[in-house]
């Protein structure tokens, strides 16, 4: 850390100890969460019309499915033979890269599955 965020922190506790954050507009109120700032403003209406009838874009639903089917897998392979296992796996990976490709959002993209 250089010392511009030494001096920034400290004069951030120094306001905090003189109640400098007490009393400002919304406290303790809840943040509003129905609009996401990130959110392309051209596909704003489009989303907030699928949310209001209970759709999700389709990789929302298709990132939904997939944990379904990994949870499904789970159950399955405690009264299925290695065989069928490798090819269950294996058909679900694909879907999962096939997921990874279409995701618009890094952060969402999901790792291989692992027995």
């Amino acid at each position: 850390m250089d010392d511009w965020h030494f001096i920034a922190d400290r004069k951030i506790r120094e306001a905090m100890r003189e109640g400098a954050f007490d009393h400002l507009d919304g406290m303790g109120d809840p943040l509003d969460l129905r609009e996401n700032p990130f959110e392309d403003p051209a596909q704003r209406m489009g989303h907030r019309l699928l949310r209001n009838n209970g759709f999700a874009p389709a990789w929302i639903e298709e990132s939904r499915e997939i944990d379904g089917e990994i949870r499904r897998l789970k159950t399955v392979f405690e009264r299925s033979g290695p065989a069928k296992q490798t090819e269950l796996v294996a058909a679900l990976n694909r879907r999962i890269a096939r997921f990874n490709l279409t995701t618009p959002v890094p952060g969402t993209q999901k790792p291989p599955f692992r027995p």
